[in-house]
């Protein structure tokens, strides 16, 4: 059975956030006007007040129905408005931060709906980020020879294991990964907990090794193959899998 198509967030919604960007900026941008000159337009905050209702409300309609995520509405509608309330209240800002702060930003909201694209390609635009990057497996088999298929699985890592740390004794394992065009290196590590003495239960965990915060999918790119080498190794030797 193959993956089910993810969408993300339908056409409408993003109508509707580009409208309430605009609004948001004219907002903010009278409240900056309020601020110096001491008088304000109702005519703004009216318009958000109009533009919000409805896309709150369909949203939430949607969501109910099944055609929408709230987690992927939240996700594309944040940094748009973000930096639409920033740009609004740019005046109030020092000159300094003012020249920096702003294009900065403006210049990071390209990355990060490429990095939201590279998820809607493996169909987790809609799984949040603490969900993606984690996956616990049950294998009835014992906890040495688990330890061993953990081990051989990070071979299936796109850039390569630069390092391993293991500790058989804690059944933890810890890799550092090398570079690649969308990352500067993750942290790969293993969990293995010894349920019984033909039956353990194994976390993996993936996360950037440095400040990155986008990860273009990698994270779950590294899960994705290391949990699929781990259901290969257990049809091939016959070990029972439950994840």
């Amino acid at each position: 059975m193959g993956r089910p198509r993810v969408m993300g967030s339908p056409l409408w919604f993003w109508m509707g956030v580009f409208i309430l960007a605009l609004v948001t900026f004219m907002c903010s941008g009278s409240f900056t006007y309020f601020i110096r000159k001491g008088s304000i337009s109702v005519l703004p905050i009216a318009g958000f007040a109009i533009v919000v209702v409805p896309l709150l409300l369909v949203g939430i309609l949607c969501v109910k129905r099944g055609r929408g995520n709230a987690y992927s509405f939240m996700a594309d509608l944040l940094p748009i408005l973000l930096i639409a309330l920033l740009f609004g209240l740019a005046p109030l800002i020092p000159l300094m931060l003012w020249s920096v702060v702003p294009p900065l930003a403006l210049c990071l909201l390209p990355i990060y709906y490429l990095h939201r694209r590279a998820l809607r390609k493996r169909g987790a635009i809609d799984i949040p980020r603490s969900k993606r990057n984690r996956r616990i497996i049950e294998l009835n088999c014992s906890f040495d020879e688990a330890f061993n298929l953990c081990i051989s699985s990070l071979s299936t890592i796109r850039g390569g294991v630069k390092a391993i740390d293991k500790d058989r004794d804690r059944g933890i394992i810890i890799a550092k990964t090398g570079r690649t065009w969308s990352s500067w290196g993750e942290i790969i590590k293993f969990k293995i907990h010894r349920i019984s003495d033909n039956k353990v239960r194994i976390e993996v965990l993936s996360k950037q090794a440095t400040m990155q915060i986008l990860d273009y999918g990698k994270n779950l790119e590294n899960i994705e193959k290391i949990t699929t080498y781990l259901k290969e190794q257990c049809k091939a030797r016959n070990i029972p899998l439950r994840t």
